[in-house]
């Protein structure tokens, strides 16, 4: 974890504080949940291959040897 200093209102620092007490987390930690809740992470556009139904060991090696239909 890496530390980095922002600098907010006086409101907003005391807000968030009280979020965090509310949720029984960290500062850190709201501030996280925060962003999460707003900008959740971009889900992986590689690795999803499927089937669509159960593959022989026959047929995952032909897939591999393709490429995945890439």
């Amino acid at each position: 974890m890496t530390m980095t200093t922002i600098k907010v209102p006086k409101a907003t620092r005391d807000r968030l504080h009280r979020l965090a007490a509310a949720d029984g987390v960290t500062l850190a930690q709201e501030i996280e949940k925060l962003i999460a809740d707003r900008a959740p992470r971009p889900r992986p556009s590689i690795g999803g291959f499927r089937s669509g139904r159960p593959l022989s060991a026959e047929e995952i090696d032909e897939q591999l040897a393709n490429g995945f239909g890439a």
